[in-house]
This record gives structure tokens, sequence and C-alpha cells, in this order.
């Protein structure tokens, strides 16, 4: 068989699969995906109707977080993609190669092909960038490289206080539905429809209950998506809670071996770039050197003349060039670019002041926060240790006291919670570090 007949095959096979898919309207493709949708809600309705409660410790929501959490995932592609931009840098210096065939001949002779009608060739060609622009691009995809990681960090760090949160407002939402069906039935003997039908308050309760049911769906629907699994209706277990001891010990700032580490990397690196963008505009000055390698084909078949590769053919040239700015075109980018980084640093400054201010002001809050905190709790504990021999005026008012303190508990909770959350994020002593730091660390 010759090359010409071998060539049909493909080609023929090609232009069959061409035709095949041109038969089909963009309407009957739509129609097939449409049909996939279709079938792929159906199941996931049937997965959300077989839904049952579950139990969730946070040691397992935070597995399932790091390994089915979409915002996380998309993090680590990143960094795949970062390490790989950084080793194309040098895999553009490979040599590549291409093959090309032609065909040409006259058509009413269609019929009459031979291989002297066809002409192909094997290139090989080389690029070679400037020396100084090389470096400067292996320079800046390795500082990719470490902002897709330090923001990885950042992102799991954001994600685990998400995930602490979402723990305990379920638990808080568990507590007060409790305490609102506990007031509904504040007449012995009546139903809770009866106290609803008789009480204008408990008519409120209601409606506290019904906010409540729509806030604890919210809330399952944000676990399920933090964790990456909506296959069950989870009850979060506030057993192994990672407990956090910040209003008891207040943590200082200045300790910057524990405390903000990772943000000031991010800085650091925001600063490289812009030093790096006005490195780049200086190196418009310097002469680069360019180097090329021209080789002719490796191998060339035309109408059934064949040529080899000849290595007198190839030819190495070297070009170097300095420019001259006699417009001023580099020196306006330089001065826009030191103008730039003069404002960005001073605004860097500006917001380090601005944020060791609002830390300690959330330090000070952290405090107060914890000792209404104690003092709703106790309010709370007195209450519920009143005796229920009383008149149903007084429990019912009791009822709607202890209501008020309960929400006034959980926004407390919540408040003191964000606090500390703040902290966490900032405390390098309760994160672990990743692999690719300790291998950065070992080298």
């Amino acid at each position: 068989m010759t090359l010409l007949q071998r060539l049909r095959l493909p080609a023929s096979a090609a232009f069959a699969a061409l035709a095949l898919a041109a038969c089909q309207s963009p309407s009957a493709r739509l129609a097939v995906r449409e049909a996939d949708r279709a079938e792929a809600y159906r199941e996931a309705s049937a997965r959300a109707a077989a839904r049952e409660p579950a139990p969730l410790a946070f040691t397992a929501a935070l597995a399932s977080l790091r390994e089915h959490n979409l915002e996380l995932r998309a993090a680590r592609l990143g960094i795949v993609s970062a390490e790989e931009n950084r080793r194309q840098v040098l895999k553009d210096l490979l040599p590549g190669a291409n093959l090309t065939a032609n065909l040409s001949r006259s058509v009413t002779d269609l019929g009459n092909l031979s291989r002297s009608d066809l002409a192909y060739s094997a290139f090989a060609y080389v690029n070679l960038p400037g020396l100084i622009q090389l470096r400067l691009r292996r320079y800046s995809a390795e500082l990719e490289l470490i902002r897709a990681r330090w923001s990885y960090e950042l992102k799991e760090r954001e994600l685990v206080v998400q995930l602490r949160e979402a723990f305990l407002r379920a638990e808080l939402l568990a507590a007060r539905r409790r305490g609102l069906l506990a007031s509904l039935q504040w007449e012995p003997g009546a139903s809770a429809l009866a106290g609803l039908e008789a009480d204008p308050r408990g008519i409120e309760r209601e409606s506290l209950l019904y906010s409540l049911r729509t806030e604890a769906d919210a809330l399952q629907l944000a676990l399920s998506q933090l964790i990456g699994d909506d296959s069950a209706l989870w009850q979060p277990d506030l057993a192994d809670l990672p407990a956090l001891d910040y209003a008891t010990n207040p943590p200082d700032f200045a300790d910057t071996t524990r405390y903000g580490e990772l943000f000031r990397r991010l800085q650091a690196l925001d600063i490289e770039a812009m030093h790096l963008r006005e490195r780049g505009v200086k190196l418009q000055y310097w002469p680069d050197i360019r180097l090329s390698l021209t080789s002719p084909p490796l191998y060339q078949n035309n109408g059934g003349a064949t040529t080899s590769w000849d290595v007198d053919q190839v030819l190495f040239t070297a070009t170097t060039s300095v420019p001259i700015d006699i417009q001023g075109n580099i020196a306006r980018q330089l001065r826009e670019t030191r103008r730039a980084r003069d404002l960005q640093f001073a605004r860097m400054q500006d917001q380090l002041d601005q944020t060791l201010q609002r830390l300690a002001a959330a330090r000070d809050a952290l405090a107060l926060t914890s000792r209404r905190l104690g003092i709703a709790e106790i309010r709370l504990e007195n209450l519920r240790a009143l005796p229920l021999t009383q008149s149903p005026e007084a429990v019912r008012q009791n009822l709607d006291r202890l209501l008020r303190l309960d929400e006034q508990r959980t926004t407390l909770v919540l408040e003191r919670a964000r606090l500390e959350h703040l902290f966490w994020i900032l405390d390098e002593s309760r994160w672990e570090h990743p692999e690719w730091e300790t291998a950065d660390t070992a080298r």
C-alpha cells in the first residue's frame, strides 16, 4: 500500500465524521443535552427525598471540606495551573516539529492521482527567547506559584472558620427552637394550637418558629456546600469542636512569630510584584540577546523527489539591540510604575495601621462580649430555676423573659465567635503548615 493510499483512509474517516456531525442540527444536539439534564434533575430529586438525619462530627466535616469543597478545589487547581506555567517556561525552549502535506491536482484529473501529486515534509524548529526575558518570565512564574499556594492557605482558613460558625449556629438554632416549643405550652394540659389561639404572644412565637425553620434550612444548605456533601440532613455534633481561648488569653499582635504571618507574606508578595513590574520596565533599557536556529526540512518529498536534511544549511543567528528612548516612552512607563508603586505602598501602610487599630478594638470588644455573655447565662440559669407552681400569668411572663434572654445569648455567642474567628485566622500556631512550605524550607 502506497503512502497516498494510507493517507486516504484517515482522510475519508475524518470526512465521514464531519459529514455525520453536520447532519445533526443544533436543536437535535440540544435536545440530547436537555434530556441528560432532566435525568440528572430526577436523580438529584430522588437523592434529596431520600435524605435522612445523620450526625456530623467537626473532624469528619473538616475532612470532607478539604476533599470536596468546590472553592478549595478551585484554589488547588490554581496551584496546579501555576506549577504548569512555571514548567512551561523551560518547555518552550525544547525543539518542536510539524509534518505538512500538500496535494495539488486539477479538478478534472482527480481520478488520476499519483505519488507525484503529493508533497510532504517534516520541519523542526527551536524558539529561543531573549535571555533577559526568559529570566523575567521564570521569576514571574515562580512568584505566581507562591501566590497560588498562599491564597490556597488563606481560603482554607476562611472555609474552616465558616464551618465552625455553621456548627455553632446549628446548636444555637436547636436550643432556641426547644425554648420556643416549651413556651408554646405555658398552660398545663393545653395544646400548642390552643395557646396560639388564646394569646397573641403565642402567635408571635409561632412566627419565630417558622423563622427559625427557614434559617435552619438555609444553614443546612450552607453546611452541605461547605463540606461538599448533601447526602443527609446533617446534625452537627459539637463534641469535637475546636475550643478557642482568646477571651481568657488575649492575643498579642506584636508577637509576629505567632500572629499574622500569612497576611504579611501576601503583602510582601504584592510588594515584590510591584518591584518586578518596575524591573520589567527598566530592563527595556538593557540590550537583550536573541538566539535563533534555522534548519532546513528534516525530510521533504515533492513530486517523488526527496530531499534529506543537510547540516550545512543549518544557520545560527545571534542578535542584540539597545533601545534608544528618544521619544521617552520607556521613561514615561517607568515614572508611572514608580508613582503606582509609591501609592500602593502608602495604601498598604494605611491599611496596616487601620488593621492594627481594628484588632485592638476587637480584642476589647471580645472581653466586653464575654462578660455580657456570662451575665446573660447567669440570668438564664436563674429563670430556668424558678418553680413552675406559679400563676399562668407569671409563667407566661417568665417564659417571655426567657425567650428574650435566649435571643440575647444567641447574639452574644455569635458575636464572640466572630471576634474569636478573626484572631483564629491570624494565629499561626493553630494551623498546620502545608507540605509545599516544608519542601521549600528544606531546599
